[in-house]
């Protein structure tokens, strides 16, 4: 007989993992660390280097707040559904302390921008522009790809010759659009849902 209440296992059953979670980063982390953690997290899935077996809806899972997380406006979208469902504090009165007025030093803070403005310009003027970075083979949206003649997928430099372009990155079970091309990632981290770069370019919906 099973131990586990029945509300645990429909909690498991018909509740989705929050991606933030599942990627295991707090809700205000930057565009790097959702980066990071993501290959952090496929790296230890991935059939070469995890020591044991893989639950291929746990990849899914990881592959759909990718997905989500990696894109602003997705993201942006996902958050504030996050903010309805969450609970409202009630207002709590403010405290009210009868302080004389400060005098604000505004001649020492416009001697600070100056300070700051003339360091920022110096500094610019001595530095050399770098060269952008090579690709990472981490594909996300709008990385540029060359189709391999076994159908993979793989990132190259968008300043240089190039096969298409990554509309989304979707988990394995999931559907492409009509309107793109369903490759595999060299990486094994998903299909890329890719428009080709002689082809006009539509913006998702």
């Amino acid at each position: 007989m099973l131990s586990t209440p029945n509300s645990a296992i429909d909690v498991r059953v018909n509740r989705r993992p929050d991606h933030y979670d599942v990627l295991g980063v707090p809700r205000n982390a930057s565009a790097k660390a959702i980066k990071a953690a993501y290959r952090r997290r496929m790296r230890e899935l991935h059939p070469d280097t995890a020591r044991t077996s893989v639950d291929t809806e746990t990849i899914a899972a990881v592959s759909r707040a990718w997905g989500v997380l990696s894109d602003p406006k997705k993201r942006a979208a996902y958050d504030g559904d996050r903010d309805v469902s969450a609970p409202v504090d009630r207002p709590v009165a403010p405290v009210r302390f009868d302080v004389a007025p400060a005098k604000f030093p505004w001649r020492f803070v416009l001697i600070l921008i100056a300070i700051g403005t003339a360091a920022i310009l110096v500094v610019a003027a001595f530095t050399e522009p770098t060269e952008p970075g090579g690709p990472d083979n981490l594909l996300q949206s709008g990385s540029c790809v060359d189709i391999a003649a076994d159908g993979v997928a793989s990132e190259v430099r968008c300043d240089g010759p190039h096969d298409a372009v990554v509309r989304s990155l979707i988990a394995f079970d999931a559907a492409c659009p009509s309107d793109t091309e369903s490759h595999l990632d060299r990486q094994g981290m998903g299909r890329a849902c890719v428009v080709r770069a002689d082809s006009p370019v539509t913006t998702a919906g």
